[in-house]
């Protein structure tokens, strides 16, 4: 039997020929400070839609607050969560769409002038140029533009266009939405997905991402908040008019309240986390008073016995912490009065007793959880917010495509990765 290399530097034999088309697959990888999470999926292109073939996810190694810290760790990660989705999906995966966040994330709106052609009709040169204007800025040595997103076009002084190609102008303006990103941080989780052995088509922001899969496009131009909370951050994306207005990324997020619940508690970080999930509230006036829960403490003593509602004292004072500061954000650009419909809530953490109602008293605007839209199958997949952004990756993916875009990241570094890990394997042997 025919052999090939394995990504983790083991022989193995090369699956058969029931393999799915590569080119007809798109993965998503979200890189997570808790958890990578790998959605397979695959393109009907005869519907053009989209379909959730497999799943993968494994405990995230070498990762801090979204930010590479130990790349071997990230690297075991990575194929961890990777293998197991070809597994389920019975495919072999070559190349991610691959989520990034960070509080090195920055984002800023900016705009930019074209004059148009002497004919005076504005064509697609004269909109790429407006676009390349509001790019042309200034930045630091150690940062790069990851997203330029057109917000919208101005004519002639006539602001809030939306498709200015075709139409009669002298001057065309466009507005767009600059998200940058440190330079290292981005190379550091393009070298760990090539260490593992796959290449990286493109890198996109998480909440981007996530507002593709849960967002409609009605709550878009009506303006919402999406709120994506997850173990080592906060990412933030506000839309107004159908574009994106502002985004952030704020470092605080799940895991600071699991510290806490742990520091109260006196218990260990993952008893903390098994705890917050199984009785933790977000609403201490929702919890009755009189209700306890056992905590383990050993196997020599008797469980110990805490108060519910002061577990939920816990849980909400840091949760009211991240959703002010999201709020005081959104308050800045006074846009939250335009906000039609209200806050939409994702990621792991929002999964907790008592989050939506603490977001409605906090924001004083109607609150849903996000869960993927727009893309069918596995139904694990779509049913919970924990996927939101590998799904969310997925159909980033899939409109690429469908656009033509060709990758900005493809090259011989997976071949490296592959060389490199099976060095490493050969050197253990002998």
């Amino acid at each position: 039997m025919p052999v090939g290399l394995h990504r983790s530097g083991t022989l193995t034999s090369i699956r058969g020929h029931n393999m799915n088309n590569g080119s007809n697959l798109i993965i998503g990888l979200d890189v997570g400070t808790t958890k990578i999470c790998t959605v397979v999926a695959e393109i009907d292109r005869a519907t053009r839609s989209v379909r959730v073939i497999g799943m993968g996810h494994a405990p995230s190694r070498g990762l801090r607050k979204g930010v590479v810290v130990n790349m071997d760790g990230a690297v075991e990660s990575i194929v961890k969560s990777i293998e197991d989705a070809e597994k389920m999906a019975n495919v072999e995966i070559h190349s991610v769409f691959a989520g990034i966040t960070g509080g090195h994330i920055k984002s800023f709106n900016s705009r930019g002038v074209a004059a148009v052609g002497e004919r005076g009709e504005i064509t697609e040169k004269d909109v790429e140029r407006a676009i390349a204007a509001a790019r042309a800025v200034s930045l630091p040595a150690d940062r790069e533009i990851l997203h330029t997103i057109p917000q919208e076009f101005t004519i002639d002084g006539q602001n809030g266009i939306k498709e200015p190609t075709g139409m009669a102008g002298v001057r065309l303006e466009a507005e767009a939405h600059i998200i940058t990103g440190a330079i290292t941080a981005t190379q550091n989780i393009i070298k760990s997905i090539n260490r593992a052995g796959f290449e990286v088509e493109d890198i996109v922001l998480e909440s981007l991402a996530s507002s593709i899969a849960v967002l409609s496009e009605d709550e878009k131009n009506s303006g919402v908040i999406l709120i994506d909370i997850g173990g080592g951050t906060t990412d933030v994306v506000v839309f107004h008019r159908g574009s994106i207005n502002q985004s952030h990324v704020l470092a605080v997020g799940g895991d600071h309240v699991t510290n806490d619940v742990s520091i109260a508690l006196r218990v260990p970080i993952t008893l903390a986390e098994e705890i917050k999930k199984a009785h933790g509230s977000a609403m201490e006036d929702r919890v009755d008073p009189e209700e306890e829960i056992e905590i383990p403490t050993g196997a020599d003593r008797l469980p110990a016995r805490y108060s519910r509602r002061e577990l939920a004292r816990v849980i909400e004072l840091r949760m009211a912490e991240i959703l002010s500061l999201v709020r005081r954000h959104v308050d800045r650009s006074g846009v939250r009065r335009f906000l039609g419909s209200g806050v939409v809530l994702t990621g792991g953490a929002c999964l907790t007793e008592g989050t939506v109602e603490l977001a409605q008293k906090i924001f004083n605007l109607p609150v849903r959880i996000g869960k993927p839209t727009g893309i069918s199958g596995i139904a694990e997949a779509l049913d919970s917010p924990l996927y939101a952004t590998g799904a969310g990756l997925a159909q980033y993916g899939y409109r690429s495509r469908m656009e033509g875009k060709t990758s900005r990241f493809k090259g011989t570094s997976r071949i490296a990765g592959i060389v490199d890990r099976v060095r490493q394997w050969l050197t253990s042997r002998f």
